[in-house]
């Protein structure tokens, strides 16, 4: 992955984390947490099933969904 592409990622990350905590109303750190420990985040960072073009409240939503579940 060229640089590019992971600066774009992390910036994906960055929002969904947001997001993650303002739906939450937890930290952002906690909000972190949720986003790395998630079966999602691997199948979201390797590409499988194009998860990465999905919006930003979309994938916060599902990552909050797995969670719970």
């Amino acid at each position: 992955m060229d640089k590019s592409t992971r600066i774009l990622r992390d910036m994906k990350y960055a929002r969904i984390i947001e997001l993650i905590a303002e739906k939450q109303h937890i930290a952002l750190e906690e909000a972190m947490d949720m986003l790395y420990s998630s079966p999602l985040f691997e199948i979201i960072d390797d590409g499988t099933a194009d998860l990465i073009c999905r919006s930003d409240i979309y994938l916060a939503d599902e990552i909050i969904r797995n969670h719970i579940l």
